[in-house]
């Protein structure tokens, strides 16, 4: 990622990632990555995978999938952050399902029916993990092919390849639009793949030139997170990217800010942050703040209003120029985050208006091993109004197409770039 007219050094992060805590991810709704905001519910350590349980009869399994699927939907009815269900006819939703719940055939099945009925809700926080998948988010790995696809023109772009993945040794190459998986083709509104590790799925592409090919990827488990990433530009601005709100990512960040504190300029990239832990994101306001500031209230089923503040603890408080980074991809704490510094006019954000997927949640274990995670509080931001489903709108747009990624070509960061060169301080450049 390179901005015309400007040469910026990669750095490598300043420490070495090593994450032991579970981290519970959303994989469901308008953000495909998007992180909980509250850590919380029942992931009890695993040692091996779960394995697809034995029925003696048929009815034995019916009975057990009806009530794994009766259990998300008690959860819900006593849970979920809207009394009114989002308009969903909650009340009738077990009875509507409750067959196709009984005939499945494998885990995979249920879920995709317990997934379905919980799709009425409409919530990006609110969705459920098979046992295998809850095992692989406590292990905090799963398997992946490698590509990160991002829906543009209607199509199914390639916008990264995973490092270490299979995708990344094919002949893929970023801007080749997917159209389908082993002969399937990809649904219009999201994907949620389930990859078992070691087996090999068929991907039908249609390439620069148009040219469809099929490519054979394997899938290999991998780390479920990404390494932050550090650049200095000559100039002396500082680019940091970091995908998600949690301790060690928020503490490379403050050790990088603290190095960099005279820096003429940062670009925080939160482009593929899909949100986190809400006491990470106190923390990190309070690297750009010289104290504690409100940033919006939680709001209950019954309408309590709890109105949160950054950290007690200082942060770095860098006080220089900022531009932050955003897109379709930024949710949860991101959009929370971004929209707070718009709202004190202490950065300008720069890129696409954010997933809109803002709701406070929390997961919870169900008694097949599987995990339900439930949108618990609505979020409402500093001026009283919602994000969620709106998300938040960039200072400065900046449009998204397929050749500039098919060149390598990155208009956000050329944006912050001419931003930084009509904004940042003079006479402070940093010592690189």
């Amino acid at each position: 990622m390179s901005a015309e007219g400007e040469v910026w050094q990669v750095h490598p992060p300043a420490l070495t990632l090593t994450i032991t805590r579970p981290t519970f991810r959303s994989l469901f709704g308008r953000a495909l990555l998007g992180m909980v905001l509250f850590l919380g519910g029942c992931s009890l350590p695993r040692n091996s995978a779960p394995v697809e349980p034995v029925y003696v009869s048929a009815t034995e399994r019916a009975e057990a999938q009806r009530a794994v699927l009766h259990e998300a939907w008690k959860l819900v009815r006593k849970r979920f952050y809207d009394s009114e269900f989002n308009g969903a006819e909650w009340a009738t939703a077990y009875h509507r399902y409750k067959e196709a719940a009984a005939v499945a055939q494998s885990n995979e099945e249920l879920y995709e029916v317990i997934n379905d009925m919980l799709g009425e809700l409409d919530d990006g926080h609110t969705g459920a993990l098979t046992p295998r998948k809850a095992w692989e988010e406590y292990r905090e790995e799963r398997a992946f092919v490698g590509l990160n696809l991002e829906r543009l023109d209607e199509q199914w772009v390639i916008t990264e390849l995973r490092p270490g993945s299979s995708a990344a040794e094919s002949e893929v190459e970023p801007g080749w639009i997917a159209i389908s998986r082993d002969g399937e083709s990809l649904a219009e509104d999201r994907l949620n793949f389930n990859s078992v590790p070691g087996e090999t799925y068929t991907w039908r592409f249609s390439d620069a030139d148009g040219v469809e090919r099929e490519v054979a990827l394997q899938a290999r488990t991998l780390p479920d997170w990404m390494p932050p990433e550090e650049r200095h530009s000559a100039e002396g601005w500082i680019y940091l990217r970091f995908d998600e709100f949690e301790s060690e990512y928020h503490k490379w960040l403050g050790e990088r800010l603290k190095e960099h504190q005279n820096a003429p300029g940062v670009i925080l990239d939160l482009r593929s942050n899909g949100g986190g832990a809400v006491y990470s994101l106190e923390h990190v306001i309070n690297d750009f703040f010289p104290k504690r500031v409100s940033y919006g209230a939680f709001v209950s089923r019954k309408g309590k209003e709890d109105h949160e503040k950054s950290a007690w603890r200082d942060g770095v408080g860098y006080d220089g120029p900022l531009v932050v980074l955003i897109g379709g991809g930024s949710a949860s704490s991101a959009e929370i985050f971004a929209h707070m510094l718009k709202h004190y006019e202490r950065a300008t954000l720069i890129g696409r208006t954010t997933a809109g997927v803002v709701i406070a949640s929390r997961k919870f274990r169900l008694r097949d091993g599987g995990e339900i995670q439930i949108g618990l509080h609505d979020f409402q931001t500093l001026d009283g109004t919602r994000l969620e489903g709106i998300g938040v709108e960039p200072d400065v747009e900046v449009e998204r197409n397929l050749a500039d990624i098919r060149e390598d070509y990155d208009a956000d960061l050329d944006a912050a770039v001419e931003w930084l060169r009509v904004h940042a301080r003079v006479g402070d450049k940093a010592e690189l």
